[in-house]
């Protein structure tokens, strides 16, 4: 066997590696803000399964009242929690949403006549001013 050939062969073995380990060594933050907004969901379902539980636990006798009614309301305070966070990135999703919609609103007047002009239009069509900037539609989701 000839070194060249051994040469090639570890070459191509550390190519290889590289390859394959590359999208461990990544830092994806994509991935972590998926991964923190799945995170909330996740552990919002899981306190309002226990809070289930227990109230389903403490019907059955399993607990009694004297346990049910601290832990009872620890899970509500937590639910509780959750919900005003959801609450809070709802207004701020909705802020942002208005924000746009105020935005689009402005640009969506010709600045001849300030007469409202369809989105994409190169002239006016109530005073036929030439448009300089087209407003491109964008698609809402």
């Amino acid at each position: 066997m000839q070194i060249s050939s051994l040469l090639f062969g570890v070459a191509l073995l550390l190519i290889a590696v590289y390859f394959v380990s590359r999208p461990f060594l990544k830092e994806n933050k994509k991935g972590v803000k998926v991964a923190n907004s799945i995170v909330q969901p996740r552990q919002r379902e899981a306190v309002l399964s226990a809070l289930r539980d227990l109230d389903f636990d403490f019907k059955t006798g399993k607990i009694s009242d004297e346990d049910y009614q601290p832990l009872r309301a620890q899970l509500i305070v937590e639910a509780a929690q959750y919900m005003e966070s959801e609450k809070k990135e709802d207004d701020q999703l909705e802020a942002l949403i208005q924000s746009r919609r105020k935005t689009q609103s402005r640009q969506a007047t010709c600045p001849s006549c300030g007469k409202k002009i369809v989105l994409g239009d190169a002239f006016c069509s109530t005073c036929g001013a030439k448009l300089e900037v087209r407003v491109e539609v964008v698609p809402q989701s």
